[in-house]
């Protein structure tokens, strides 16, 4: 009995992990899809505005803000690589899962 015992909680890691990992994927693809339209419709609605001079858009500085976000990714990374190796299985089969809901979504 003993031996079954880290078996089941691994059984347990690996099941859980996958199906929060395809329920976040689904979810997130879902999601994903509204913000790109709305995205979109907001660009264009930037574009026609600074077409028509109502607005002046400095699109040099929004590129700015898109390497900002990276660097702060980067500087988090070792963090994020820490915590996934620590919970391997559980991360792993969240990583299928999530990837499987993407493809699904």
């Amino acid at each position: 009995m003993a031996v079954a015992d880290p078996l089941l909680g691994l059984v347990i890691q690996l099941g859980v992990g996958g199906l929060l990992g395809f329920f976040a994927g689904y979810a997130l693809k879902k999601l994903a899809k509204i913000v790109a339209v709305l995205l979109g419709v907001f660009v264009l609605c930037l574009m026609a505005l600074n077409y028509y001079g109502v607005i002046e858009v400095k699109w040099t500085e929004l590129v700015g803000l898109g390497e900002e976000a990276l660097r702060w990714l980067e500087s988090r990374y070792t963090s994020v690589t820490g915590f996934v190796v620590e919970n391997l299985p559980f991360a792993g089969s969240f990583i299928a899962g999530f990837a499987l809901g993407l493809k699904v979504g």
